[in-house]
């Protein structure tokens, strides 16, 4: 029965939506199109601009440790995929031989353009440690900081519904002159998958990256990110998914919560078989926002596959391996249970998210933020960027941790602090 209510109040949600937000899947989807919508372009441009942001983000990490370097120079860098340029900001346009005189960076000194600013990479970086440490002091409740490079400054997104809560924060954080957001949601479009029926949906025992996993009681509905296993254990299988998935409950006796597999668009899947996947052990969510479920069902099969069942002809998205997106101006797709495949612009890294559970103030640092590409259902979901010459091919660069229409934007947690040392991520190649 509440399996029959939640899917009820999904399909009302979807219908209440703003008509130019929700659209039905057009019989032309292909692998680029969640691209083409991204960057405003026709698909059959996608490829030379996945080429043209290939060669961008090459020649920013090649740049960035020279901007380090000269922190009390340099402002940051980002890309523009449109225009196929690394913006670079400085606080001195008499400087820029540092970079342009510099080998490692004589081939990409074409997409070169330099931008005069005010505040460089040592102010920055000062002026954000000085803000988290008041968020810390003030107990600033669901609060992003971000440096961001574009504006050549600190951003701090905020929710109004927090002001009270904020009040301290929000005045101390002034003195230090940054710029101050507060969010003005936007719902994520909406694949109707063509309006297929729910009745008609075939369950598969397959739990690909991006559909949906949920609980016992239905109180709870996450995306599942990838699987992995331990490197000393190679039988033994995790679904990697959001930590705060855990939190509602129910709980079994040993403190473990069980999870079910929550397939698209949302059919009922049977509790016992081929739906039960496993049980996520209590997780240690004080510095990462992660959950694994320990695959318990012999029905339910492992894959180093990402749903993407939008497109009729890429039904899956191989993934081949991992990486690390770090180039402001980059993009970025996940794939998840609310909103499926979505792509957004990455805004800024080694983002700081504050939050308040219980009376504890607990702080995420490390994230990365991107335009809102995900909706409730989708926190957990993978994040990756394609691989041109793999197609469909796709690279794993984190998990989607925040999936709240109350926000205008998303973060995702790196690659590399979820993958610890004694895990792998289960490729395409690897079963």
């Amino acid at each position: 029965m509440k399996g029959t209510l939640i899917l009820l109040n999904l399909l009302l949600f979807y219908l209440t939506l703003p008509n130019n937000l929700v659209y039905a899947k057009s019989s032309n989807y292909t692998i680029y199109t969640p691209i083409a919508q991204l960057l405003k372009v026709p698909e059959s441009k996608v490829p030379k601009l996945l080429s043209q942001e290939k060669t961008l983000i090459k020649g920013n990490n090649i740049l960035t440790p020279l901007l380090t370097q000269n922190e009390k120079i340099f402002g940051g860098s980002y890309i523009d995929i449109i225009a196929n340029k690394i913006n670079i900001a400085t606080t001195d346009l008499s400087k820029n031989g540092i970079i342009t005189n510099n080998p490692a960076m004589k081939p990409y000194l074409d997409l070169l353009s330099f931008i005069k600013v005010k505040n460089s990479l040592y102010n920055l970086n000062s002026t954000f440690e000085d803000l988290a440490t008041l968020a810390k002091k003030d107990k600033a409740n669901n609060t992003l900081l971000s440096i961001d490079y574009k504006l050549n400054n600190i951003v701090i997104n905020l929710r109004h519904v927090d002001d009270g809560q904020n009040k301290k924060f929000i005045a101390d954080a002034a003195k230090l002159n940054p710029i101050i957001i507060y969010n003005k949601p936007k719902i994520p479009e909406i694949e109707l998958m063509n309006n297929k029926s729910i009745e008609n949906f075939n369950e598969e025992a397959f739990v690909l990256g991006g559909e949906g996993i949920r609980t016992s009681n239905w109180q709870t509905i996450c995306s599942a990110a990838f699987w992995v296993r331990p490197k000393l254990n190679k039988t033994r299988y995790y679904l990697m998914t959001a930590g705060h998935c855990y939190d509602n409950g129910p709980f079994n006796p040993d403190g473990s919560v069980d999870f079910y597999h929550f397939p698209w668009p949302g059919s009922v899947v049977n509790d016992v078989a081929p739906g039960f996947i496993g049980s996520m052990a209590r997780p240690n969510l004080s510095v990462v926002d992660k959950g694994l479920i320990l695959k318990q069902n012999s029905l339910i099969g492992v894959t180093g596959s990402v749903r993407n069942t939008d497109n009729p002809a890429y039904k899956e998205l191989f993934i081949y391996g991992t990486a690390v997106l770090d180039t402001v101006g980059a993009k970025v797709c996940k794939s998840g249970y609310f909103s499926h495949v979505q792509c957004g612009y990455i805004q800024s890294t080694g983002s700081s998210f504050n939050f308040i559970k219980g009376e504890e103030v607990i702080e995420y640092s490390g994230l990365t933020k991107v335009d809102k590409i995900g909706g409730p259902g989708d926190s957990g979901g993978p994040v990756f960027g394609y691989e041109p010459s793999l197609m469909p091919g796709i690279i794993i660069a984190g998990m989607l941790s925040s999936g709240n229409l109350l926000d205008d934007w998303n973060t995702f947690t790196p690659i590399d602090m979820l993958i610890t040392d004694d895990i792998e991520i289960i490729t395409h190649n690897d079963l």
